[in-house]
């Protein structure tokens, strides 16, 4: 009935609300190859194609990337859209710093 005084007791989503988060756009094509292969293998991200969101608005897949202010600490999840209404999502995946650098570098954002 209050569901929304529930506090999220999940201590990773806890973690990454104080974390910086980036949002990337992607061609929609291998989503749930990379859902299921993101816990195994963080670089399976970079075979997505980056893509501007005004270019694919119908069909897409868009990763929220967070992470700390040195970059040593880094979390994705990635969600589906359809017709411009989420379909699916994933849960929080750790990722390397080496792959958040390659990702963000594949849309214009260099990290030193």
């Amino acid at each position: 009935m209050l569901s929304f005084l529930k506090k999220d007791k999940d201590p990773l989503r806890q973690k990454v609300k104080g974390l910086k988060c980036r949002q990337i756009h992607f061609v929609d094509d291998g989503y749930d190859e990379v859902a299921g292969a993101m816990q195994s293998d963080p670089t399976v991200m970079l075979r997505l194609v980056p893509v501007n969101y005004y270019a694919v608005k119908e069909k897409y897949i868009m990763a929220k990337v967070y992470s700390s202010k040195d970059f040593e600490e880094n979390y994705a999840e990635f969600f589906r859209y359809s017709g411009d209404k989420q379909v699916a999502f994933t849960k929080l995946f750790a990722v390397d710093k080496q792959t958040v650098t390659k990702a963000f570098a594949k849309v214009g954002i260099i990290i030193k």
